[in-house]
């Protein structure tokens, strides 16, 4: 049986998943890690190759010494921080997968800007660069206010900031250069973008390609928190109040962004809005959606992307139903202040089919600044689009209890 070559992956349970769905498809999944132990639930039956996975020349030889090119059915991660990694490794053993120069832009939020900055169909934001505060005292006269700030190679909203001031945007640009490495040990760019702020109701978009054939597989209407953090709160799938021509719009620009960046196999996540008539790219993934949206769409169409995302990488086209039969929503439980956690039982709903809480009652947990800091979530389901808000509005389960002191 050929193998399917995992390359790390996220540590949220959707890449221990996608191992047992590898062998669904008649592949023997084969994980490549530098630490095992970061890892919950590991399959205890999946082969395990411990190197460094953040330099390309010492895995590329691992692998080399452990499997023959002829054993290998193909390369995936479900972790972002290592599509890159991905790419490289399938052009040098001639696999499935990407180009290297079109991912490696994909992962750098400046580089996605520059790439789109003369697409016809798409709204395009001011934006610059710094790699220093004597840089961004030099440019201080090209910012307006609001704007965004953010590092150009980090994931799940990690410090993502909305600025009001110049005073704010130093603090962090100051704040982000002196990061050196990631949560995965890799280099840090060490590069901050800057760019325009979009108001706007956000939308994420999801994207499958295989040989360059290119498929909208939905969009999913998101309720983000306030700045200056944009947290995520909640999603519904599919987007209930979107007109046919908000639809047309999107969907050109999706393709547009994904010609343009030379994109070609596997799933592409969208987060965007629309200004003057255009979609807006907020951010562009090379890879699934976060925040549950996968499961959503499968609630909602009976499709798993996980299982189409492995095929892809196999060279095998996906088999994507679209129709959904019923509106598929997640609440987050996301802390707005500093507090002790008081979890309530639940009472329960047909409709709601998934609750997951990570954390106890009596924790102290601090406020949310991204997606990591949210304590869990509840899935629903139904017919009616505003029934499935009222339902996960109403779904109190976990409340933060302010203490004394507590940081706001």
């Amino acid at each position: 049986m050929k193998k399917l070559l995992f390359i790390e992956s996220n540590t949220t349970g959707t890449g221990m998943l996608a191992i047992q769905k590898a062998r669904s498809l008649n592949v023997e999944p084969l994980f490549i890690t530098n630490d095992p132990s970061r890892y919950k639930d590991f399959p205890s039956d999946c082969q395990v190759i411990v190197c460094d996975t953040n330099d390309i020349d010492t895995l590329h030889h691992s692998i080399k010494t452990n499997v023959s090119q002829e054993q290998i059915a193909g390369i995936t991660t479900t972790s972002e921080f290592y599509i890159h990694t991905v790419s490289l490794l399938a052009e040098r053993f001639d696999l499935p997968g990407n180009p290297a120069i079109a991912v490696e832009a994909v992962r750098n939020k400046a580089s996605v800007r520059s790439w789109l900055k003369d697409a016809t169909h798409l709204y395009k934001p001011w934006f610059l660069t710094v790699d220093s505060l004597n840089q961004l005292r030099e440019k201080k006269e090209l910012l307006s206010f609001p704007c965004i700030v953010k590092p150009v190679d980090d994931s799940g909203s990690n410090r993502v900031v909305k600025c009001e001031t110049y005073e704010a945007v130093e603090k962090f640009v100051l704040s982000q250069l002196q990061i050196e490495r990631n949560t995965r040990n890799q280099p840090a760019k060490r590069l901050v973008l800057i760019e325009e702020f979009v108001g706007g109701q956000e939308y994420s978009v999801e994207m499958f390609s295989f040989e360059g054939d290119h498929q909208l597989i939905g969009i999913t209407e998101k309720t983000v928190g306030e700045g200056p953090y944009f947290v995520e709160m909640g999603h519904v799938f599919p987007a209930p109040d979107l007109s046919y021509e908000m639809r047309g719009i999107i969907k050109k620009g999706a393709l547009e962004v994904l010609n343009t960046m030379g994109w070609r196999n596997g799933p592409v996540h969208l987060e965007i809005k629309l200004k003057d008539h255009k979609m807006f790219v907020v951010e562009m993934n090379g890879r699934l959606a976060g925040g549950m949206i996968p499961e959503l769409i499968r609630y909602a169409t009976g499709t798993d992307l996980l299982t189409q995302q492995i095929k892809i990488a196999i060279g095998q086209p996906p088999e994507i139903r679209k129709f959904a039969s019923c509106f598929a929503g997640i609440r987050f439980f996301v802390p707005l202040t500093s507090g002790s956690v008081e979890v309530s039982p639940i009472q329960q709903q047909e409709e709601i089919k998934d609750v997951k809480i990570n954390v106890e009652d009596g924790q102290f947990v601090e406020k949310a600044t991204n997606a990591y800091g949210r304590l869990g979530h509840i899935i629903a389901t139904h017919t009616n689009s505003d029934t499935l808000r009222s339902i996960l509005r109403q779904t109190e389960i976990v409340t933060i209890k302010e203490e004394e002191g507590a940081l706001q």
